[in-house]
């Protein structure tokens, strides 16, 4: 029998804090106090954190940070046992606890963006899944399909990390998706939006910014991808004030661009894991919907 702590409903930002140090503590992996973990939780169990405290930049960033980490801690008992796993859960505690204060290498929240996709797949069903090549591997209706992740920190070497994606996917000789976070890339300041207005505008911003970006990189993709991708996925996360100003929101935003040359298995297959991966993300809201 494990004796691991059982799933719960943390409350607050700080019990939410706290079970994921624990979930984490339960594999037999220690947290140096001076990780990003143990500060945020630090931070946030301080009972007040003014915007202008030096520590409010950490208290907003845990918010999107445990967005991730919540959903890899509540599906990680499949993988307990899983080496491969327990080596990235150890590699993810790394990295400053604001990531523009990292350098470009930054293994920490790299690996914490692959283990939160594997998490989408889990908590979709899509099993086995498992961390191999391209990154990650999961099973749509006994069709294995690859993911090779990639959290860009500018947008300089855009092209090179597409073609490194491809790569990897034809690599691994499945059909699969790049996933790309551009966060960082499209945000190197990190800064949130502080406009009640702007938080407002912010989804429709976001929508015509992807439509712009999809445009300008179109005939790229195409050209860079070759054959076994069937779609680029890019995400973006963003901390925003509401609209009344009374409280911060974390919002993530998504958009496919199918690479499937119009090829009809390779159609059938993107949308037999488009289907099956959009079940496994919590709190998504179809924007396109009427």
């Amino acid at each position: 029998m494990s004796n691991a702590p059982q799933n719960r409903e943390p409350q607050t930002q700080v019990e939410q804090a706290a079970y994921v140090v624990e979930r984490v503590q339960s594999l037999g992996i220690r947290i140096h106090p001076t990780s990003r973990l143990m500060l945020m939780l630090q931070t946030l169990e301080r009972e007040q954190i003014d915007y202008d405290d030096r520590r409010f930049p950490i208290a907003l960033e845990s918010i999107r940070d445990m967005y991730q980490l919540r959903l890899i801690v509540d599906q990680m008992e499949v993988h307990r046992e899983n080496p491969k796993f327990r080596a990235s859960v150890v590699k993810l505690l790394k990295d400053a606890a604001l990531p523009q204060h990292g350098s470009t290498n930054t293994p920490g929240r790299d690996t914490q963006f692959e283990l939160w996709l594997a998490a989408i797949c889990l908590r979709a069903g899509l099993l086995p899944v498992d961390y191999d090549e391209p990154d990650i591997t999961c099973t749509v209706e006994e069709l294995k399909f690859g993911i090779a992740a990639k959290r860009l920190k500018s947008l300089d070497r855009f092209q090179d990390r597409v073609k490194d994606g491809a790569h990897q996917v034809r690599r691994a000789k499945l059909p699969g998706i790049i996933a790309l976070d551009l966060t960082m890339a499209r945000n190197p300041d990190n800064q949130p939006i502080t406009s009640g207005l702007q938080s407002q505008l912010s989804v429709m911003i976001g929508q015509a910014k992807n439509r712009q970006f999809f445009e300008e990189y179109e005939t790229g993709f195409y050209r860079w991808v070759g054959s076994g991708v069937r779609a680029v996925l890019v995400f973006e996360f963003t901390l925003r004030v509401s609209p009344d100003s009374t409280s911060w929101i974390h919002e993530g935003m998504m958009c496919w661009f199918p690479t499937t040359h119009y090829e009809e298995q390779a159609e059938r297959e993107l949308a037999l894991f488009q289907k099956g991966f959009l079940q496994g993300i919590p709190y998504l809201e179809d924007l396109t919907a009427e």
